[in-house]
């Protein structure tokens, strides 16, 4: 039977929705006498409705991705063959077609999860009738999955339409999709004010679906700190575990995994599960300062590029504004288009084109940790000044290696001790002891109003994500999802400060980037010092050498044009890679006297 055939109005998806509805009043316990036809049609409509204004809106910002879905097997598709490379789909066979409940693929990036589910799962759900909702956390992303679905289900078919010229009917042809009611793609975001809006109408709709795919579902901790209604879209997709079939997709939410699969939530044979693939990473360096960062950018070579994760919006323009005035012009740089501060800096557009990066330095806050892949054989290094090795896995994640040959170097702050208990100190001040006092006190109106009148906590809840106020309801409200991320958070920074920053965030991410280690390249200027130990010069020759191989000049210059570094800077310079510098007042033959320096080098 042909395609065309098969097709039924709307592939059901209108009897879908009245199932749906049905079922939601059945789980709400209202009575089905006490609607009438015309409220049960009105509630419909109010549906279709929904989502027919959020399809107009999405449509407006479309950003252009290469498929997730090449038009090649993902082995072949442009990249030589990498050995013994396993992917979802092996892994999951048949089982596919009895599954129920709750399904999770614990796999690293380019490990083939959405491509099973467009391959595999869609043309599957097409033939029985079935329909599937894929949930994502960014647009990039949604709109990539989107154009996927669009050119899967490309088909050529024909309609009768009135010809004035030939005076009578005729077939003409044209291009349909056959999947457009079998999968819908959507952002979580798009549920969270789905559900604001309408919350019945949300969990209608959710209903109608037989298949719910949560990707990236690692967004439901790391959104939540600066996302209110994470928690809004989680306990509407929990309410579906047990009816509908649930599959969750990150490399990075094994908080919810792990605990799903300890509490034996998992059904057996529906946990599949592999490890992230790290050879692309020819090595690991950790740099401690400002200056070994600005280090590592001046160090790319003509046709490389390099990829720097900043951790404030402050540093994403300091560190702009100082490689500008070095003379490095091709620099981009990029943060969330829903910061106030996102017209002062580059569009992801202008960025990433065709999943290559446009600028050979692209500076960029965790916008691009996800949601988005760079295929960029000239992206050697990827620079991250972050600690959490979530975000840390995610960011590794963005490379999608072409072939064997494709590498890149990473680069990994390090955070000493009293940076990490500094950390520490404000997860647990502002995120969890606001949590403790909700849990005790907000059901007492007034232990709870004593509480929000001491001085310290105004401020405190100003900073808080887990406790905060509610504008619709005007009252303060425990978020549960930017609570776990909290404490997930805690007991990352204990274990560093109790095992080593360095070697537990590494095994937090993959334990195989232990090996690949490596110490930090030192400055150019420390090779010319050793050649030059002890050697009087006068004060300014030195001043010049400073500036000009190690960059140091006198940082009460800000950004404008530099001066030379005096003694005191030079000397701190120097200290931190264990030289030293001598002054004094020397007299020459002409009887003048003058300034002159000399570097040393401690001998630990």
């Amino acid at each position: 039977m042909s395609d065309e055939e098969k097709r039924w109005p709307f592939d059901g998806f209108y009897l879908k929705l009245v199932e749906a509805q049905r079922e939601y009043e059945q789980e709400q316990h209202i009575d089905p006498a006490s609607l009438t036809e015309e409220e049960r049609q009105q509630k419909l409509q109010e549906i279709l409705d929904c989502i027919k204004a959020a399809r107009k809106k999405k449509k407006e910002a479309d950003e252009q991705l290469d498929p997730i879905v090449p038009e090649e097997e993902p082995e072949t598709a442009g990249a030589t063959p990498q050995p013994a490379k396993q992917y979802i789909t092996d892994l999951v066979g048949e089982d596919y077609k009895n599954w129920h409940g709750i399904v999770v693929f614990d796999a690293g990036t380019n490990s083939g999860k959405t491509y099973f589910i467009l391959k595999t799962l869609l043309p599957w759900a097409y033939e029985h009738r079935k329909r599937i909702l894929i949930l994502c956390n960014r647009e990039a992303l949604r709109n990539q999955i989107e154009r996927d679905v669009n050119r899967l289900g490309s088909i050529e078919v024909s309609y009768e339409d009135y010809d004035p010229a030939l005076g009578g009917i005729v077939n003409k042809p044209a291009i349909d999709n056959k999947y457009e009611h079998t999968i819908c793609v959507e952002t979580y975001q798009w549920l969270e004010t789905f559900l604001q809006r309408n919350e019945d109408a949300a969990k209608t709709y959710l209903r109608s679906f037989d298949y719910i795919v949560s990707d990236e579902y690692h967004y439901m901790v790391t959104d939540a700190s600066f996302n209110d209604h994470v928690d809004a879209s989680y306990e509407a997709i929990k309410e579906l575990w047990t009816t509908k079939t649930c599959i969750f997709m990150s490399a990075t939410a094994r908080p919810f995994f792990d605990y799903w699969k300890l509490r034996k939530m998992i059904p057996e044979g529906q946990h599949y599960r592999l490890p992230m693939d790290y050879r692309f990473v020819s090595s690991v360096k950790f740099f401690y300062r400002d200056d070994d960062e600005r280090d590592i950018i001046r160090r790319v070579q003509p046709g490389e590029k390099i990829l720097v994760f900043v951790n404030t919006i402050a540093k994403l323009r300091k560190l702009r504004d100082t490689l500008k005035a070095e003379g490095i012009e091709d620099v981009a740089c990029l943060c969330s288009k829903y910061r106030q501060e996102a017209e002062e800096f580059d569009k992801l557009d202008d960025v990433l084109v065709g999943n290559v990066l446009q600028h050979q330095v692209t500076l960029t806050t965790t916008t691009l940790y996800n949601g988005v892949d760079m295929k960029d054989r000239a992206l050697k290094y990827i620079v991250s000044e972050l600690w959490n090795p979530l975000v840390n896995a995610q960011i590794l994640g963005r490379k999608r290696p072409l072939d064997e040959g494709d590498t890149c170097a990473v680069y990994l702050l390090h955070y000493p001790k009293e940076r990490l208990e500094g950390e520490l100190k404000k997860i647990e001040k502002y995120q969890l002891e606001p949590v403790e006092a909700y849990r005790k006190w907000f059901d007492d109106r007034k232990a709870w109003k004593t509480y929000l009148h001491q001085p310290e906590t105004v401020e405190i809840l100003k900073k808080s994500h887990t406790v905060v106020l509610d504008p619709r309801e005007g009252e303060y409200c425990w978020r549960k999802r930017a609570t776990l991320q909290a404490r997930v958070e805690r007991v990352f920074l204990l274990q560093m400060l109790e095992q080593g920053y360095q070697t537990e965030l590494l095994k937090k991410i993959d334990e195989s980037l232990l090996a690949k280690v490596e110490r930090l390249e030192p400055p150019p200027l420390l090779e010319y010092l050793d050649d030059h130990l002890n050697e009087e010069r006068y004060y300014q020759d030195w001043q010049k050498i400073f500036f000009e191989l190690g960059h140091i000049y006198n940082k009460a210059d800000g950004h404008a044009e530099k001066s030379l570094p005096s003694y005191t800077c030079a000397r701190q310079w120097l200290q931190h890679y264990g030289y030293d510098l001598g002054s004094k007042q020397k007299r020459f033959e002409a009887g003048q006297k003058k300034m002159v320096w000399w570097v040393t080098k401690s001998e630990n």
